[in-house]
């Protein structure tokens, strides 16, 4: 199972939802975090640190895309996924304007079946 976070509070619910799921089929899960930047060291230290507290069966990615949602089908199709895991809720304003809803581009995009978890705030 592969679950794509950018670390804000919302994508944080998705992964909680991801890793809860693993651990009761007793699957991986790999945390996948796509930047726009190519600067992944402090950010895979960072993740590294996150999944930690996940669980036994985490690993985690971070690759550098120019397209959030690109990177994500990329990195299931890399890793052989079988379920990928995003939050509803993604980018907003300008960056949702310039780059689509990330969440609904994967649904379209990915190689494998996609959970769309609601992490609206309420």
């Amino acid at each position: 199972m592969l679950v794509a976070t950018d670390r804000s509070e919302t994508a944080d619910r998705a992964v909680a939802w991801a890793a809860e799921m693993a651990a009761r089929y007793d699957a991986e899960l790999l945390v996948v975090r796509v930047t726009l930047d190519g600067d992944t060291d402090a950010l895979e230290a960072d993740l590294a640190d996150y999944a930690g507290s996940l669980g036994e069966r985490v690993r985690t990615l971070v690759r550098h895309a120019e397209d959030p949602a690109q990177g994500i089908c990329q990195a299931a199709r890399e890793e052989d996924a079988d379920v990928l895991v995003v939050g509803s809720v993604g980018m907003q304003g300008r960056k949702k304007f310039l780059l689509g809803n990330v969440p609904n581009r994967v649904s379209h995009n990915a190689p494998c079946t996609v959970v769309i978890v609601n992490t609206a705030m309420e």
